[in-house]
């Protein structure tokens, strides 16, 4: 086992090519595609190497093969990738921006779908429909964004909630209310 030292020295000089793959989720050749320049190749990475020859990468390397991982699961092949990259001119910052707002998006609408399932599994158990409500308020009160909603019942599963709690044409009840 490696002393506190060594591994502490080793995360300064960066991250070996199996601990990059561990930590973005890249395989060893689409890591290794990303830093080539020639054929087959996207060179978006220069990497420096160590006084013993090998590479490292660093933290700025590892935001770009991150980024490039999420692109990857969104279904762009490197080339595509590449043709991201030169788009923002190679601002790892902006890509990462946009995944973010997609990736927020993706959580938002899981949770709302997550939300209904529960609500409608438990439609005849108007306890567990409270539980519920206070449990998605509480949600949205702890990550609440700058989204544009005033209150938790502009989330899109509150409506479903709503009726199911108090009726058919409750939830446009309390709304008018507000």
């Amino acid at each position: 086992m490696k002393s506190r030292r060594q591994r502490k020295k080793l995360g300064q000089a960066g991250w070996k090519i199996s601990e990059v793959e561990r930590l973005t989720g890249l395989s060893r050749r689409d890591i290794q595609r990303v830093c080539y320049q020639g054929e087959g190749g996207i060179g978006l990475l220069s990497l420096k190497e160590t006084k013993w020859g090998y590479r490292v990468y660093s933290a700025q390397d590892l935001k770009v093969l991150y980024a490039v991982s999420l692109l990857k699961e969104r279904g762009k092949t490197l080339p595509q990738v590449k043709r991201e990259f030169e788009r923002v001119h190679s601002d790892v910052d902006a890509i990462l921006d946009e995944q973010i707002d997609l990736l927020r998006e993706e959580i938002e609408k899981s949770v709302s779908r997550y939300h209904k399932a529960l609500a409608l599994g438990r439609a005849k158990d108007r306890n567990a429909l409270e539980r519920l409500f206070r449990h998605i308020v509480a949600f949205e009160l702890t990550f609440a964004g700058d989204d544009g909603r005033d209150s938790a019942l502009d989330l899109p599963e509150m409506e479903l909630l709503v009726e199911l709690m108090y009726g058919p044409g409750s939830y446009e009840g309390i709304r008018g209310l507000l």
